[in-house]
């Protein structure tokens, strides 16, 4: 009996080993991140929140991640000295062009050194590692609970395997004048608002078929300009959208495209083959066509 239930076991974790190889779910990984990191001690269960759960976790915020490759997020708890707490994300986004998405899209605070892009501030963690995004945060914004949340943070990537390719798209935008770490990457129409405000509606057909990057340049005397350019999965989809942002964002713009916008600077869009490019805010006509003229297109 005694060698039955062995076999059976083995049976059952060999089925598990198939089943969850290395890169499976978050949740597969959370043995590898201890439950004791310095002075810090996990507290209460872990958990996992997919696509169909995760407004169960977050009452505010899901629709972010939903608009990009989410799969799941495992979350855990640790209690620090003194009664203070944090909590630590981590989000399975399915590649590594999506975790750095994700991201991308909410950069304000200067790099921490962890994984392969990061920023720390106020409590608040943020990296992203091969295909999987993170979070570490409390509400404690002393020195001692941010060490714990640099500390949590330098053990978590450790079980996050390699770093992964970043999204191509990048690659195409104009270097001369680029912000790179105002970059961002994205598919849909939410990520597009919370980072750059175009309309109330989806006017540019954006969605999961869809890859965006919206990138800030220098435009001289502290003032900036801003390229979004549009990867669609063809050509007709492409002057579809810029036939109705012109309708409806520059309704007065000649045959280039091009409008002069009642904060006296100027729009543009373009496309190219399956490509839609959106000049805002150039401070002139010229701007804009030199900076389209320079983004990298992949040749045919």
């Amino acid at each position: 009996m005694k060698d039955l239930v062995e076999r059976i076991f083995a049976s059952l974790l060999l089925s598990i080993t198939l089943l969850y190889p290395a890169g499976g779910p978050v949740d597969d990984f959370s043995r590898s991140i201890p439950r004791k990191i310095g002075l810090l001690k996990a507290s209460g269960e872990d958990h996992v929140y997919d696509r169909e759960t995760l407004y169960d976790y977050m009452d505010g915020g899901a629709e972010v991640y939903l608009a990009f490759d989410f799969r799941q997020v495992w979350t855990r708890k640790y209690s620090m000295p003194g009664g203070k707490e944090l909590t630590v994300d981590v989000y399975d986004m399915g590649s590594p062009e999506e975790a750095f998405g994700i991201f991308s899209c909410d950069r304000e605070d200067p790099g921490a050194g962890i994984g392969q892009g990061s920023e720390y501030g106020f409590g608040l963690l943020r990296f992203h590692q091969g295909r999987f995004f993170v979070t570490v945060m409390t509400a404690d914004e002393d020195e001692e609970a941010g060490q714990g949340v640099l500390e949590v943070g330098r053990a978590v990537v450790k079980a996050l395997g390699p770093p992964g390719p970043g999204p191509d798209l990048v690659g195409f935008l104009p270097r001369e004048s680029l912000q790179p770490d105002r970059t961002s990457y994205f598919h849909g129409n939410v990520n597009l608002n919370n980072r750059y405000f175009v309309a109330g509606e989806n006017v540019l057909g954006l969605g999961r078929s869809t890859d965006c990057v919206f990138a800030e340049y220098g435009t001289g005397a502290g003032e900036r300009g801003y390229l979004l350019l549009i990867r669609y999965p063809g050509e007709e989809r492409a002057l579809a959208a810029r036939r109705s942002f012109l309708s409806s964002y520059a309704p007065e713009a000649g045959p280039e495209g091009l409008a002069r916008t009642e904060n006296k600077k100027w729009v543009s869009a373009s496309a190219r083959g399956s490509f839609l490019a959106l000049v805002f805010e150039s401070p002139s006509p010229d701007w804009a066509r030199k900076l389209v003229s320079s983004i990298n297109f992949p040749e045919k």
